[in-house]
């Protein structure tokens, strides 16, 4: 809706332009502050509320692949959360050099399909760590079917931290769609269709590259109310029910634990265990008459005294053990 001026604001402001109090220029910069360019052709998908929940999840997703991969390939590797960027999926394609490692990736709760790609720098240094390499190679060739095979495991473990990185914000569970090398052959979404690209910069060793994802508009749409800090902050009691709570509680009292009565301690020097032969007998630190340490999965819980009940040999609990109650009586 446009404003209308009266007939008289029109001669006030006619006269305050004539007197100099006010400049046509000032008029000029005052309306150019209030217009703010749009690209039809590149609308907006994403509001910063959006993207700040995206960066704080991928965060965590760099974090824990980086985990995962330095276990895997057995060197130092480091990931970080390089950018995120909207663009238009045309854009994104044009990008990718050919051939690439491009997984196409879906779940039951999607409407569509995402992308992950790898740089091949990493793809090959990863692959050659894995089967025993050096973990330097520089190969620019298209990747065979075995190499994919082996890195399809790979991306799975990959896919699972993406999904566990979002399970506080909506539970999927991923799967690959298709393995592809030529990026003009992966058509997921339309070209003018934006996407969040989010890039993660990946070092293994001595070789750095790109970790894409890709997320197009399309399929956040359905969940993109929960793309607010409101609800990557809601803490987990609130997210999980009561009978939830009371059946984890159930199944925690029907898990095994061991439990260990230490008889008795002390200390030998490495000769003397060498020394050790059948008969020889070993003094320990306490006496027959003395009470003995329960532990609960190595842990000190309880003290109480050995004896034998209904021809078994036992540990009647004589007390709950306190460690600041034991260093007073010491």
């Amino acid at each position: 809706m446009t404003d209308v001026l009266s007939q008289e604001e029109i001669d006030r402001l006619l006269q305050a332009v004539s007197s100099g109090e006010v400049s046509i220029e000032e008029i000029k910069k005052e309306e150019e502050k209030k217009i703010k360019p749009y690209d039809f052709r590149r609308p907006s998908k994403f509001s910063k509320e959006h993207i700040r929940v995206f960066d704080m999840i991928h965060e965590n997703f760099a974090r824990s692949v980086s985990t995962y991969l330095s276990g895997r390939v057995r060197t130092f590797t480091n990931i970080n959360l390089a950018s995120i960027d909207q663009i238009s999926y045309e854009e994104f394609i044009r990008s990718l050099p050919t051939p690439s490692f491009i997984v196409v990736f879906n779940a039951p709760e999607f409407v569509g399909n995402a992308i992950i790609e790898m740089n091949l720098e990493l793809f090959y240094t990863i692959l050659d760590l894995i089967l025993g390499g050096p973990g330097i190679p520089h190969v620019k060739r298209t990747p065979s079917d075995i190499e994919i095979s082996i890195m399809r495991k790979e991306i799975i473990n990959i896919l699972t931290s993406l999904a566990q990185a979002w399970s506080d914000v909506y539970h999927f569970v991923p799967s690959i769609e298709s393995i592809e090398n030529n990026p003009q052959f992966v058509q997921i979404a339309p070209p003018n269709e934006m996407v969040l690209l989010v890039s993660l910069f990946v070092t293994i060793g001595k070789t750095e590259g790109f970790l894409n994802v890709c997320w197009p508009s399309s399929l956040t749409e359905p969940f993109m109310d929960r793309l607010t800090s409101r609800s990557w902050f809601v803490t987990k009691r609130e997210q999980v029910s009561e009978k939830t709570l009371e059946d984890l509680k159930q199944n925690i009292k029907t898990m095994n634990i061991s439990l260990s009565a230490i008889l008795g301690e002390t200390i030998l020097t490495v000769k003397e265990v060498l020394d050790l032969e059948v008969g020889d007998v070993i003094r320990l630190r306490t006496h027959k008459d003395d009470e003995v340490m329960v532990e609960v999965h190595g842990k000190a819980k309880f003290v109480g005294q050995p004896g034998v009940f209904k021809g078994h040999r036992a540990v009647r609990i004589t007390r709950i053990f306190k460690p600041e109650v034991e260093e007073d009586e010491q």
